[in-house]
């Protein structure tokens, strides 16, 4: 079912490098973005596992009691799963224990990672000459880790589930967040932007993943959560209609500046 997002993703790499039709990308650079992606992808898939364990262990009090827990390992590895057991009982699931898991696991490390891989990529000459160069490289980076996520893990949706996800492109919309602030950090010269490309993005992606993680907490949170689900396919179309505006009347057709292109920009 995750090659149901073939058709869409498809569809926003034309979107986006229509941009830059005229003067386009050195292939190289283009093949450095898509790795870029695809790097984030397998790094966060890696990474994911040992930071939601870590998350686990403040849960389930590993921390605040580590000798209780070295000494059944030790004696007796059976009775971890009752300790396991015994804490998931006693500690109730909270907005607040998904708000943080999903600071960690989803807006930290995914957010982190595009950001990198993609400051990286368009360090390559001729990549970001103007803002919208930008809000394109960071947006491919983007659709290229939507792509291959979904691909990994919605094999086993069904397809209503699969057909959304595919439909809420929300790493699209975080890239073109994130390519749009970084773009006006390179004409501007103000650092804060560089912030706000990194921060902006990891914030949306943080509270909406908490929220739709909580849907089974109450009735309030279920429509929370529904709403931010919602909000990420009402974003991917706004996105969509937004980024067609900035091409037919070159918004972001503004050369950036080239003392903040060629410095090596050590802001994050």
């Amino acid at each position: 079912m995750g090659l149901i997002s073939i058709p869409f993703s498809a569809f926003l790499y034309w979107l986006m490098l229509r941009s830059g039709k005229e003067v386009p990308f050195p292939k190289r650079g283009l093949l450095l973005l898509l790795l870029a992606g695809a790097g984030s992808v397998v790094l966060s898939i890696i990474l994911t596992v040992p930071l939601s364990a870590i998350v686990s262990f403040f849960r389930l009090g590993v921390f605040t009691n580590p000798g209780e827990w070295l000494s059944a390992i030790r004696t007796d590895p059976a009775a971890v799963n009752e300790l396991v057991q015994n804490a998931k009982n006693s500690i109730q699931p909270t907005f607040l224990f998904n708000l943080i898991s999903m600071f960690f696991t989803a807006g930290l490390l995914e957010e982190g990672l595009k950001f990198l891989t993609c400051r990286g990529a368009i360090r390559k000459k001729g990549m970001v000459r103007t803002w919208m160069d930008s809000v394109v490289c960071f947006a491919v980076v983007g659709i290229t880790f939507e792509f291959l996520e979904n691909i990994a893990f919605g094999m086993d949706l069904d397809f209503i589930s699969a057909l959304v996800r595919s439909l809420g492109c929300a790493h699209f919309v975080f890239g073109v967040i994130m390519g749009y602030f970084f773009g006006k950090y390179r004409v501007t010269g103000q650092k804060k932007y560089a912030w706000l490309s990194f921060v902006v993005p990891l914030a949306y992606h943080t509270v909406t993943n908490a929220l739709m993680a909580s849907i089974e907490l109450s009735k309030a949170y279920n429509i929370l959560g529904s709403i931010a689900g919602i909000s990420h396919m009402v974003a991917t179309v706004v996105t969509v209609i937004v980024v067609l505006r900035w091409q037919k009347h070159k918004t972001l057709d503004v050369p950036v500046l080239q003392k903040a292109a060629n410095k090596k920009e050590a802001v994050i």
